[in-house]
Formats: structure tokens, C-alpha cells, sequence
């Protein structure tokens, strides 16, 4: 049974499933670091709206978006661990160019060795990872921004598996991609291990084993294993045009059976990294439907991909691997599998239910 439940600000701490006393209540205060496409941090953010009780205890995830100067040390929300237990980076690749800057880097490792929690998702995962292992390609630039506190290398090919975000009509592309969750020591998926999980995909790396020496490093759990190949799950072309459009070439993939999420440690730091987007939801069954951006305009233009027909989940199909992994990083109870959504806006006046006026608050 799914539940969704609609909450505004002035009657939050009202609600019976809220009211607990400040006693007795922990906050998990998460930092999502800004993204040039707004939308990435919302979806991440949205999903961190959540409490839950553990023996008595609330505990609450305390979301705050902060940006480049926060991460160097600016500012009253800066990357501190007296400031924020997790830091999130989602899907972007605005944090590859930000890392560029020797401080910004050396601040997150350090907020991390200190015992501070670390989720990469998509690019925030091969920013987190040792790089890519080939030593000259498109990627080698991106190897000189990453912050080398997970052990792995990531298998991420522009002209592969990134064509997944380069093609996609963002929010109408990404394809679902089953992955496989093994049964590990690790608590994040407790309760689904042997089982496959939906999850969109959106040109996220495979992982493997690297080889770092550094002692900080911990050990690698494989916690999420792709057990489909995304051009077989939906097949994208590069196109070409000879007085009208054809097919030039398949866009392939390799990551089926490498990693898709690894839980490991970095100093007294956790580290959880997922390839695909557990902020997103998802779809069962459907297909890829290729098209150009602008049809009339022969030649000068490009093509994208839509996931058209399938089943949609509810949008908070898969928050709670995110939560589960914020609690795991935070040093906090795992919290339960569930598809509760929050939402918090402020009405103009009145208090409201499902954004239905219920009471209205009159001016003196």
C-alpha cells in the first residue's frame, strides 16, 4: 500500500505523524550542492523531505542547497562538519568544473575524512571515483577535477554511455534499467536483497575495482549491479543526413555487470555513489522514441529521445534509497522502504489540505 501525504508549513508540527517534542529529535542536515539545470537539485531535494522514528527518537533530513562558495569555506552554510552531517552531488556537470579549483576539492575530501557523508549520483559519482583508468581520451580532462575518495574507476564513454544524457528530453527520456541488489553487509537495500530494482538511467558510469594505495580508502561494497545493458533496454542512434535523415550508427554500451551503487569509506567518512537516479521516477514497460528537435529544419538540427508509453511509478517510486543512503552516510537508523512524499509550500493565507483551503485566516 503507497501513502502520500501533503504537509504545509503552518500546520507541520500539528500533524500527529509530526508532533514530537524537541526532546528526543535528531536532524540529519544535508547539504545538495547547486546545479546549473535547477531541476537536478530539486528532484534530490524534494526526495530529502522525511522523518522517521527509531526507539523513541524522531529522526528528521534537514535538506539545504548550497553552491561553490559555501564548498570553499564561504558564507553561514558552508561545507563544515559542524555546519552538515551529508553532502549530495546530483547528476550535473557543473561540479567537474568547480573541482577544477584546488580548494574547493581539498574542502569536500577534508569535510569527508572528518566523518562527514558523501552521495554522488550520476556525474557526483565519477567525480567521487579514482577517474577513468584509460590514460587519453574526451574524459582525461574530467580526471583532473576528481577527488579520488572512492575506490573505483568508472567506465563512462562520451560516445556511449553519455549519449543516455546528451540525446535525452530530460524529464520525457532517461530509460528504466533493471539492477540487480546482492545480498551485502551493508543495511541500505535490507529487505530487497535478490531482487531487481527499476531505476532510470540517465548516462551514469559503470564501476569496477581501481587500484589506489591510499590508505584512507575503505572497502568497496558493490551494493547495486546492473543487470541490463542500456542500448538494449533502449536502442539511441547517432544520425546522419543525406537529403533526409538516417541511422549512422547504433550508440553502444558496456556496463551490464559492473557496478550500478557502492557503499564504501574515505578516512572516518561514508560514501555512497549510484550511477542511476533514485530521485526520479520510473517506468514499467514502454520504449525509446527518437525525433529531431526541429523537424523542418533539415540538416541544422539534432536528435533526442523520449521513454514514450509504460506504466509510470509514483514519483516517490524509489526516494527511499536516497533516504536510506543519507541515514547510512549520517551514522543514523535505517529508516523503512517507504513511498511517503512530503510536500511544503506557504499559501498565501488559511491553512490548507491537498492544497484545498480548510480554514481561512482573517486580517484584524
Amino acid at each position: 500500500m503507497h501513502y502520500r501525504i501533503v504537509v504545509i508549513s503552518l500546520i507541520f508540527l500539528l500533524l500527529p505523524t509530526f508532533s514530537y517534542s524537541q526532546e528526543g529529535s535528531i536532524e540529519i542536515k544535508v547539504a545538495i550542492y547547486d546545479s546549473i539545470v535547477r531541476v537536478y537539485t530539486e528532484e534530490v531535494e524534494k526526495a530529502l523531505y522525511y522523518s522517521w522514528e527509531e526507539n523513541g527518537t524522531k529522526y528528521e533530513i534537514v535538506p539545504v542547497v548550497i553552491g561553490r562558495e559555501e564548498v570553499i569555506g564561504k558564507g553561514k552554510n558552508s561545507l563544515t562538519n559542524e555546519n552538515f552531517d551529508v553532502f549530495i552531488v546530483p547528476g550535473s556537470a557543473r561540479p567537474y568544473f568547480d573541482a577544477y579549483d584546488f580548494k574547493w576539492r581539498l574542502n569536500v575530501k577534508k569535510f569527508v575524512e572528518n566523518g562527514g557523508g558523501y552521495i554522488g549520483i550520476c556525474g557526483g559519482a565519477n567525480l567521487a571515483s579514482m577517474g577513468f583508468q584509460e590514460k587519453l581520451s574526451p574524459n582525461s580532462i574530467i580526471n583532473a577535477s576528481i577527488l579520488k575518495i572512492a575506490n573505483v574507476y568508472v567506465n563512462d564513454q562520451q560516445m556511449q554511455e553519455w549519449q543516455y544524457l546528451w540525446k535525452s528530453n530530460w524529464q520525457h527520456g532517461l530509460p528504466p534499467i533493471n539492477v540487480y541488489l546482492p545480498k551485502t553487509k551493508n543495511p541500505i537495500f535490507k529487505g530487497f536483497y535478490g531482487t531487481y530494482r527499476n531505476i532510470r538511467y540517465g548516462g551514469g558510469p559503470g564501476m569496477y575495482p581501481a587500484n589506489s594505495k591510499d590508505k584512507k580508502c575503505g572497502e568497496v561494497i558493490p551494493i547495486a549491479i546492473y543487470a541490463e545493458e542500456p542500448m538494449e533496454v533502449a536502442p539511441i542512434h547517432f544520425w546522419k543526413w543525406r537529403n533526409g535523415w538516417e541511422i549512422a550508427a547504433n550508440v553502444t554500451t558496456d556496463i551490464k555487470g559492473e557496478y550500478a551503487a557502492i557503499a564504501t569509506t574515505y578516512g572516518k567518512g561514508r560514501i555512497v555513489l549510484f550511477s542511476p537516479h533514485p530521485e526520479k521516477k520510473t517506468f514499467f514497460g514502454g520504449h525509446v522514441e527518437e525525433f529531431p528537435v526541429r523537424p523542418n529544419a533539415g540538416p541544422f538540427t539534432w536528435f533526442i529521445y523520449n521513454w514514450s508509453g509504460g506504466i509510470p511509478s509514483e514519483e516517490s517510486y524509489n526516494w527511499w534509497i536516497l533516504r536510506r543512503a543519507v541515514a547510512w552516510v549520517a551514522h543514523a537508523p535505517i529508516p523503512p522502504a517507504s513511498n511517503i512524499a512530503i510536500s511544503v509550500w506557504k499559501p498565501d493565507k488559511g491553512i490548507y489540505f491537498n492544497r484545498r483551503e480548510i480554514l481561512p485566516i482573517l486580517d484584524f
